[in-house]
């Protein structure tokens, strides 16, 4: 008996949640607040006056890494969860996922609530002092989770890019850009690690729209094909 999801009203549903997907990254990261330049005193204060954009910010992140872990169970289906790089690929980018959630977590909401909490003492060493720790782990959480992601979106590729047409197409995307990324995480300095990050989700989003279009179009082969 066919899978559920090898149904055509069911394809086009992935396809649409990919899409909304895509589109939430793209318009969540073009709405993310600019970091403020000078005292720390100041910047406590712009941390502070942005609380709310933040958490909206980051949360929509998070709800949309949780939606595209969902998409990419149903696509591993698709792909057939009984060959190796499709397991790799879900296990890697349900992995990446978990350390950028972490990460936006203490971006998100406990960096603005150390600002709001400390935006008018007197003395600012205990949040200057959670703060460094707090953007240190961010320093590593953000390019962990994106290498993970990438070394996902270079397996489902793998597979994906044996397709004929369109497939193939998709496929070839997929691979050179998590090429692209997971070589940009090791070379590029650590100082311009934040345009790496961006440079990914602009990436991801294009391939899952790519991916979109083929669930759309129907170019899809079977678990077994």
């Amino acid at each position: 008996m066919a899978d559920d999801i090898s149904t055509y009203r069911e394809r086009r549903g992935l396809a649409a949640s990919y899409t909304l997907c895509a589109l939430a990254s793209l318009t969540l990261l073009a709405s993310h607040p600019s970091g403020a330049t000078g005292s720390f005193a100041a910047l406590l204060k712009n941390e502070a006056s942005h609380q709310f954009i933040d958490g909206l910010v980051h949360g929509g992140f998070i709800v949309t890494l949780v939606a595209l872990i969902i998409c990419f169970v149903f696509l591993s289906r698709l792909l057939g969860t009984a060959r190796a790089p499709v397991v790799i690929g879900l296990v890697c980018f349900c992995t990446g996922c978990s350390v950028l959630i972490a990460s936006m977590v203490l971006d998100g909401f406990a960096t603005p609530a150390i600002a709001v909490r400390f935006a008018d003492a007197s003395d600012l060493q205990p949040a200057k002092t959670l703060l460094i720790l707090f953007g240190t782990l961010i320093g590593f959480f953000m390019p962990m989770g994106v290498l993970f992601q990438s070394v996902a979106m270079l397996s489902w590729s793998s597979v994906i890019v044996k397709g004929p047409g369109s497939r193939r197409a998709v496929g070839a995307l997929g691979v050179a850009a998590a090429f692209s990324l997971i070589v940009a995480i090791f070379a590029v300095p650590a100082v311009m690690a934040a345009h790496v990050v961006l440079g990914a989700v602009v990436l991801q989003s294009i391939w899952y729209l790519a991916i979109a279009a083929l669930l759309f179009k129907g170019s899809w082969p079977n678990a077994d094909g």
